[in-house]
């Protein structure tokens, strides 16, 4: 099952994405996120920024999505990015890019033990400033 969230540009804060709502195009129109637990609430994308699941876990059992920000054993800080379906998920340093996972194959190189998500590139961007 493919899991999304959201961040919200109007509100600046990061939606748990319950529905996705298409156009008969098949692009998405809308999310539904839960306001309360008995009440959902909508969106429409133009407002979002949506990001998926890699499907993949950090050494805490965090699950890491797009947009998150890790550390990987040696403290080298990057960004998840989705590059494309055949290419997977990767993990974006300052100067190279390595492998994170891959969607087709479920290849995960050790995530579980090499990497920590710490924040994402909405809400921590100052995780990624040069130091």
């Amino acid at each position: 099952m493919e899991k999304f969230r959201a961040w919200d540009k109007r509100e600046n804060t990061m939606r748990d994405v319950a529905v996705l709502h298409f156009t008969k195009g098949g692009k998405v129109n809308s999310i539904e996120h839960w306001k309360t637990p008995s009440e959902l609430k909508s969106y429409h994308v133009r407002n979002l920024v949506l990001m998926q699941s890699t499907g993949l876990k950090d050494k805490n059992g965090v699950e890491i999505y797009e947009g998150d920000i890790v550390v990987n054993q040696y403290g080298n800080v990057g960004y998840v990015a989705y590059l494309q379906q055949e290419v997977g998920f990767v993990v974006v340093l300052k100067k190279s890019d390595y492998r994170l996972g891959h969607r087709n194959t479920g290849e995960s190189y050790d995530v579980t033990t090499n990497h920590e998500v710490i924040g994402n590139i909405y809400e921590n961007p100052e995780l990624l400033e040069e130091k």
